[in-house]
């Protein structure tokens, strides 16, 4: 059985920002990939084991999230804050840089070490406001790629083997990206 996370409509007010915002950076909506120096991500990441951490309740998420977890090269490690679910995409709460959690750069040291090639969250980011696309620049820098704004992570396994499909776009900062859980 394949079970697709789902692809969800704009809501408006981010259609409106996405409209105000240069090509590059319009992207940056729904599920996709920030990449800001490669213009190919490697055909052989298309595919790889899910491992799905369950952080809601934890605004800074540092290492300790990482307790009791086995993580393998090649992962794709994906954290449920909860937000989408709890908020819904675009919403004023889900996009509060404020008050939402974000990643340590300890833990994002962590996963980079582990051989990780992809850091997801059903977030707007890992990090927020200055340091949002640094973070995602040093990740890449270093090989491994944030994808943001992921869905329906209540409806997977902890573990679970991934499909991506995704097609480059030259000079995009951002790749949108469809991810399906495969052989549940």
């Amino acid at each position: 059985m394949n079970l697709n996370l789902e692809i969800i409509e704009m809501p408006e007010r981010l259609r409106k920002w996405a409209e105000q915002q240069e090509e590059h950076q319009a992207r940056h909506i729904g599920t996709h990939i920030d990449v800001y120096y490669t213009s190919t991500i490697e055909e052989s990441l298309k595919e790889c084991r899910g491992v799905v951490i369950d952080i809601r309740e934890i605004k800074e998420i540092g290492c300790k999230v990482m307790e009791g977890v086995q993580i393998q090269k090649g992962d794709f490690v994906i954290f449920r804050t909860g937000y989408m679910e709890k908020f819904g995409y675009g919403s004023r709460e889900y996009l509060d840089i404020e008050n939402s959690p974000h990643m340590t750069d300890e833990l994002v040291d962590y996963l980079i070490g582990g051989g990780v090639k992809f850091i997801g969250i059903d977030l707007h980011g890992i990090q927020h406001g200055k340091d949002h696309k640094k973070i995602d620049q040093y990740t890449e820098a270093k090989g491994t790629y944030v994808v943001e704004n992921i869905t329906n992570l209540d409806k997977i396994p902890d573990i679970v083997n991934l499909r991506l499909n995704w097609d480059q776009l030259e000079g995009a900062t951002a790749v949108p990206v469809r991810i399906a859980a495969i052989n549940i």
